[in-house]
């Protein structure tokens, strides 16, 4: 299937929060069609229960079993406005975070801007990568003498959140087509071989952005120990082998102590009392994958995540475990 990507046409991004709303896949896709037609001054739009109905390809009745779950999360709000005849009209829909939401953007939007009008002489240096003095220094050095401590290119050691909207956009990118490479497969293999622009791409982000060090002094107890506690408040009785793969799985993570707190958060939030068996490989990725949306997507976090990719890509390769 190709995608018409025009942007003209209109997109709706949402807060991060709703992410972590519990809901039904139709209720979350109606969510964000109602989001696209809102307005951003009022929240209100009125498309019709047929319209949305062929747009998700479902019957009127989802559409309005979707409005009524939708309702009790307390998203939308909906009234129904009368026909000409004293007959049933429209129905008219507020998505009832969307004015704030928008304002909120707005606002973020302008900060940015603002940010960078005072920094175009900082990107400047940092799309070139060597300082000019840098420059000058190389051009000046005998080689038989010993040279100087030279300047490192600050673009090295820059904070990641400093870098450009253009660099976020594509260190996101490089992520996104990671993940898709990775799959459900737990570390180090990958469910489908990394393309050789990908491979490329992430190497060369990685020779111009430092990645930071993970985070693994953070924990203090240890992987092991905390896994073994929640399975133990929970009543699950985990073996070894299994422990030892769920604690392989966060320690492979970019951030694993930011993991590991999240994950004890998802399995918690989410576990049911009359599960008494440890979750599958597939469970895992899950509560794996909703625990790293948890965790705020820094430039930071994600450049760690591109190194940590590559590591395992090269494992991967050395194992002779990459598909074909």
């Amino acid at each position: 299937m190709q995608l018409e990507l025009d942007a003209t046409r209109g997109y709706a991004a949402i807060p991060d929060s709703i992410h972590h709303i519990k809901m039904s896949d139709g209720a979350y896709r109606l969510l964000i069609i109602l989001c696209a037609h809102a307005s951003h001054a009022t929240g209100l739009c009125d498309p019709s229960h047929a319209y949305l109905a062929d747009l998700m390809g479902k019957c009127k009745a989802s559409i309005t079993n979707h409005m009524k779950e939708l309702r009790g999360l307390g998203l939308i709000e909906t009234t129904s406005k009368p026909g000409r005849g004293g007959g049933n009209g429209h129905l008219s829909i507020l998505v009832t975070f969307w004015a704030a939401w928008r304002k909120a953007v707005r606002a973020a939007g302008e900060a940015r801007q603002k940010a960078k009008a005072g920094s175009d002489r900082v990107q400047q240096d940092e799309c070139v990568g060597v300082q000019p003095v840098e420059r000058v220094s190389k051009n000046h050095t005998n080689l038989n003498h010993t040279p100087p401590t030279p300047v490192r290119p600050q673009v090295e050691e820059m904070p990641v959140e400093q870098a450009s909207p253009q660099v976020k956009c594509v260190v996101e990118k490089l992520v996104e087509e990671w993940g898709a490479a990775k799959g459900k497969e737990q570390y180090p293999r990958f469910e489908r071989a990394p393309s050789p622009d990908l491979i490329a791409a992430t190497e060369d982000l990685l020779r111009r952005h430092k990645a930071p060090s993970t985070d693994t002094a953070l924990i203090p107890a240890g992987i092991k120990t905390e896994i073994s506690g929640l399975w133990a408040s929970l009543g699950v009785t985990v073996d070894a082998e299994t422990l030892a793969v769920q604690e392989k799985a966060i320690q492979s993570t970019p951030a694993p102590a930011s993991y590991l707190r999240q994950f004890i958060t998802v399995v918690r939030s989410t576990w049911k009392d009359y599960w008494r068996q440890p979750p599958n490989k597939g469970h895992l990725a899950q509560m794996l994958n909703a625990a790293g949306r948890a965790i705020q997507a820094t430039p930071d976090v994600l450049v760690r995540l591109l190194s940590t990719d590559m590591k395992r890509y090269r494992r991967c390769m050395a194992d002779g475990l990459l598909p074909a």
